[in-house]
């Protein structure tokens, strides 16, 4: 079991499946799970020019289905919300040296898609120091 472990969450249902899995690997009382959300800078630049700024109230509200589904396993987690690019942050937050593993979800890109578009996962799974359980 880990002890520590890093869930890249963005509300999505690929990231709740990604919740349910790492309850696989979680102890309830020995596993602490940090939740990362990451508001990705752009998102940010637009919801200040429009007057809809993101917060942490929002992203608690996003990762909410989460929150519950650990509070219900009693995982003990913390929340952190952080502004940037996803893949960097993610990266980033993954090669601290505060986690054993980082859980998160993917979309599903095909190769093409993948290369056009960038994945977070993909990402992740090449720069992170540390093991990358990858969710479909």
């Amino acid at each position: 079991m880990y002890k520590s472990l890093l869930l890249a969450a963005d509300g999505s249902e690929n990231s709740y499946r990604a919740a349910e899995e790492l309850l696989n690997f979680a102890q309830p009382g020995e596993t602490i799970v940090t939740i990362l959300n990451v508001v990705d800078v752009n998102d940010s630049k637009s919801s200040v020019l429009h007057g809809t700024s993101s917060s942490v109230a929002e992203s608690k509200k996003k990762l909410n289905h989460i929150t519950t589904l650990f509070d219900e396993t009693g995982i003990q987690y913390e929340l952190k919300v952080e502004h940037g690019s996803p893949k960097e942050v993610v990266v980033e937050a993954a090669n601290s040296g505060e986690y054993e593993a980082v859980v998160l979800g993917t979309r599903g890109l095909n190769g093409l898609q993948e290369m056009v578009l960038g994945s977070v996962s993909h990402k992740v799974a090449k720069r992170s120091s540390i093991p990358v359980i990858i969710v479909k």
